[in-house]
Formats: structure tokens, C-alpha cells, sequence
């Protein structure tokens, strides 16, 4: 017999039927309001009991005047103490401290983790025990306490760190790629139980580091296709659609970096999915065009909040296509390098002179309504010793640059 049941057991024998009764408060409002209201209706009444239950637990049912209530041997006294002391806490810390036999659903969801849907289910599945109740008594499911904390303790024991969304925030990639950097060993992680049959990743601290150095973006690389190009939905960053419902939507990724639409007129994000089913949403243009011939890159750096910023993108994705675009996004500003080259320049939107204060690397012209770009870059050879350009390689490839790069800012370290 554990402490709870010594403590009711001492208090009072089994009631008999025909014995009268009274509710007794065994909870706060604070600590169980469903319970707590439920018990008050009753408080100060005199019942009669009518039933004695002997399965699963010690119950009764119990008339009150005109209604009627199936309670819980605890939940009564015979009238000689009304005033029973609640059953309350001690000064252990952690979930163990609480001295009752059963949580509800809401504190089995808390304590695990999940949501009340995967509680339910974890009933079902007999991971837990749900406590009958088929009198409907109680506002919210009730689990009994000892299979829940064996499921604690076997998650108190799981390996601890980062979740594959926490990596990606903190390496500045999508959370697609930190799934498939595990698939492929790059990013080295422990899988663990999560919710109904599921399984999540943990990375540890160690492990993080590791992958910061192979996978962190670098200020210095041109951006890689993922951070502004998503294959699944074949959208890009900042890309306009709209509907007869919606004049303006733009594609942006929210803090989770989920992506979705941002409607400017109610300033609302809406996820992808939603955008299209609910707003029926549809790209404004075309962003997809032939790769230029590679004679390098003109590199501009745009406020976001500037007037020409996205009649300038809407442009560029048209009419160069996302093909001869990379588009990293920073705090405030766009980090863009544009494939040196000419393509007309059909639009309205902007002048070549409102996008030239932005410019870092190039040149950007006008002729005969062509809009002409030609890279800061010419090409060169240099003939060195092989064991001399394999070192460098492999110097390049531990900062995670090309050559070329590796090189340049060499040189310019020593020429400043």
C-alpha cells in the first residue's frame, strides 16, 4: 500500500450503502480547476451513498438531493472531518514530487513533451493507462501516475542537444538540408522516440561544431542554391504572386524557416500550402530562363526596404531567370550576385541609375534598352608547381572556397 492510500485508509473504512457523506476539496483551484469546480458543486451537501464500486478502484455512486455523482473513496468523508488537509507536495524537485495517483491528459502532455493528441494515442496503444471514467465526471482524461513517469524517466535518459531546426537557424540553412546532411553523415546525430511511432534527431554540442566547420555559411561564399531556391514548391525568395482575392503576395521563409507567402496589405505570413489551397495563389511571372555563359559576376547589396528592391528582383527573376541569379538574405539588406551578361530591360519599375548606389563588384549600363552587366573579373592563368597549387587546393577546400578565392584573398591581405 503506498503513502496516498495509507493516509485515505487510516482516515476512514469503506463507506456501506445507505451511509451519508460529503464531498471533500482534495484540490485547488490553482492545481486542478476542472476538479476543484466539479467537487464544489457538491460542497457543504449532504449525500447518501447508493452503490459501493469495487473495480478498478474504490468508488461510489453517491446522491446529492436531485443529482447524482460517481466518486472516488479519497473524494469522501463520513462528516466527522470535513476539513480534510489537501494532498499536497513535498521538497523533492522534478515531476516526482507530486504525491497523487494519476495526471491529466494536459500534465501527461507536458511532462512528455507531446501533444494531447499523442497522449490519447499513447493510451490507445497501452502505453499509458487512461483511468475509466464512464460517468463522464471529470472534464479531461486521467492517466494513472506510474506508467507516466516510466515514460519520463526513459526520456530523462535519451540523449540531450540541438534539434535539427535549432542547427539549421544556427548555420543559416534550410531544415530540408540539415535532414538530408544527417541522411548522408555530415552531420553526425542520434535518432530518439518522438510522439506516436515517430523518431527525431538529437545533435550534440560536439557533433554541432563539427558541422560548423564543413557546413556553416561563410560570409565570403556566394550563396548556394538552397538559401533562396525551394525545388519541392519550385519557388524563390521574394518571388510575387497573386489572386483575385490577394493583389500582392511575396514568398519569404518565417523564423523557422518554413516557407511561406507575407500578404503586405493585412501583414500576414501564411504557409505555403495554405496560401495556395485557401487564397488560390499563383506566380505573377516566370522566373525560370537559359544559364548565361559564366564571365563571372556583377555583386549588388540592396536594403530591403528601398523602393526599387523588389520591382529590381521581379525583374531580375523574369527576365535573367533564378538560373543566373544568387540571392543571400541578411538582416537588412539582400546580397545579390547577378551573372555577368545583357538582357533587355523590358520593365518600368526602376532606372539602371536607382540600382547603382548598391553596387559592390561590376559595372551596370544601359544600351540601346539593353541592360548590360560586366563582372569586376577577368580571367588569368598563372603556371606554378604542381605540389604548390595541390597545397593551395587543399587549403581552399578546408575554408570552404573555391581556388580562385583563396587566392584572391591571399593577394589582398598582401597588397593592403
Amino acid at each position: 500500500m503506498n503513502k496516498l492510500n495509507h493516509e485515505i485508509k487510516s482516515q476512514s473504512e469503506s463507506y456501506e450503502v445507505g451511509e451519508t457523506v460529503f464531498v471533500r476539496l482534495t484540490c485547488t483551484e490553482e492545481d486542478d480547476p476542472e476538479s476543484f469546480y466539479y467537487f464544489k458543486q457538491f460542497a457543504k451537501k449532504e449525500g447518501v451513498i447508493l452503490e459501493v464500486i469495487k473495480h478498478p478502484r474504490l468508488q461510489y455512486r453517491v446522491k446529492f438531493g436531485q443529482a447524482e455523482a460517481v466518486l472516488y473513496h479519497e473524494e469522501l468523508t463520513n462528516g466527522k472531518q470535513l476539513e480534510v488537509p489537501k494532498i499536497g507536495t513535498d521538497n523533492q524537485e522534478g515531476w516526482e514530487r507530486v504525491k497523487v495517483e494519476w495526471y491529466t491528459q494536459k500534465e501527461v502532455a507536458d511532462l512528455l513533451g507531446v501533444s494531447k493528441a499523442t497522449v490519447y494515442h499513447y493510451g490507445k496503444q497501452k502505453k499509458i493507462i487512461k483511468i475509466l471514467d464512464p460517468h463522464r465526471l471529470h472534464k479531461e482524461a486521467r492517466y494513472e501516475k506510474s506508467e507516466v513517469d516510466r515514460l519520463v524517466y526513459e526520456k530523462q535518459s535519451l540523449p540531450t542537444g540541438m534539434s535539427p531546426n535549432e542547427v539549421a537557424k544556427r548555420l543559416g540553412l534550410s531544415v530540408q538540408s540539415v535532414y538530408k546532411y544527417i541522411q548522408d553523415g555530415s552531420i553526425k546525430a542520434e535518432a530518439v522516440p518522438y510522439g506516436d511511432e515517430r523518431i527525431t534527431y538529437v545533435i550534440s554540442e560536439t557533433a554541432y561544431h563539427e558541422a560548423e566547420k564543413s557546413l556553416k555559411l561563410s560570409e565570403i561564399q556566394r550563396p548556394k542554391k538552397f538559401e533562396y531556391y525551394q525545388s519541392s514548391q519550385d519557388i524563390v525568395l521574394f518571388q510575387k504572386f497573386h489572386s483575385s482575392k490577394v493583389p500582392e503576395a511575396r514568398v519569404i521563409r518565417n523564423k523557422d524557416n518554413e516557407w511561406g507567402f507575407y500578404l503586405p496589405n493585412i501583414q500576414k505570413w501564411l504557409p505555403f500550402e495554405e496560401g495556395v489551397r485557401e487564397y488560390q495563389l499563383m506566380p505573377v511571372y516566370p522566373i525560370h530562363q537559359s544559364t548565361l555563359e559564366y564571365k563571372g559576376y556583377v555583386e549588388l547589396q540592396i536594403p530591403k526596404d528601398t523602393v526599387v528592391f523588389y520591382p529590381f528582383v521581379d525583374y531580375l527573376y523574369e527576365t535573367w531567370g533564378m538560373e543566373n541569379i544568387r540571392l543571400r538574405e541578411q538582416d537588412h539588406t539582400i546580397l545579390l550576385f547577378i551573372r555577368a551578361g545583357e538582357r533587355p530591360l523590358t520593365t518600368k519599375g526602376f532606372f539602371a541609375v536607382d540600382i547603382l548606389p548598391f553596387l559592390i563588384k561590376g559595372d551596370i549600363y544601359i544600351e540601346e534598352d539593353q541592360l548590360i552587366l560586366r563582372s569586376a573579373y577577368r580571367k588569368t592563368s598563372l603556371e606554378l608547381p604542381i605540389e604548390l597549387l595541390e597545397s593551395m587546393t587543399k587549403l581552399a577546400e578546408q575554408e570552404g572556397i573555391s581556388m580562385s578565392k583563396w587566392v584572391e584573398q591571399k593577394l589582398s591581405s598582401l597588397l593592403k
